[in-house]
């Protein structure tokens, strides 16, 4: 007869706590991967509703002037809705073409008030005092001096591309009507 050793009750108990410690271990694991995926998931919705509510949008008309060869200046107020985000005006750039200038060409921020150089935006409250910063609810008049060498005559058409650093970028298109000397672009 052969001798069988039994399985003592002190060695089934090692084996059992040994069992318990492996699933506690993890599902202490399985727990903190399940914590740093949802709160990767809510930084995820959080950065989506700051960059959905961040954008700046054209508030009113687009109002424009005419110079000796074409559409020199145009004018228009922005704003950050209510629960946005502040914008850096030096950080948002505006993409300009035209019907003689297809490919779109940058518009970068220029310091100081009154009209700005070609390709270049300048931004105001309104009157002589320069913004720099735009805050949510508040607005800023921008003076856009158009770019390139031919510039938009009565009947062309021309596309605008409002890009700040945070939110969604903001595209109008204009055609300027046979007679239009100046004032508001429909």
């Amino acid at each position: 007869m052969k001798k069988e050793q039994a399985f003592s009750g002190l060695e089934a108990a090692i084996v059992l706590i040994a069992f318990v410690v492996v699933a506690a271990v993890f599902s202490y694991v399985m727990l903190g991967a399940g914590f740093f995926a949802t709160q990767k998931a809510q930084e995820v919705t959080y950065s989506g509703i700051q960059q959905a509510t961040s954008n700046m949008v054209i508030d009113g008309n687009i109002y424009g002037t005419m110079g000796a060869t074409g559409l020199k200046q145009i004018y228009f107020w922005v704003n950050v809705p209510i629960g946005g985000q502040a914008q850096k005006l030096s950080d948002v750039v505006f993409s300009w073409s035209s019907k003689q200038n297809i490919g779109p060409t940058e518009v970068l921020h220029e310091t100081g008030t009154g009209d700005a150089t070609a390709s270049k935006f300048k931004a105001t409250d309104g009157e002589t005092t320069e913004v720099t910063t735009l805050q949510p609810g508040e607005k800023a008049y921008i003076a856009i001096g158009v770019p390139g060498t031919t510039l938009p005559a009565q009947g062309d058409w021309f596309t605008l591309e409002m890009k700040p650093k945070i939110g969604a970028a903001t595209l109008t298109k204009k055609t300027l009507t046979t007679g239009y000397d100046g004032g508001v672009i429909t």
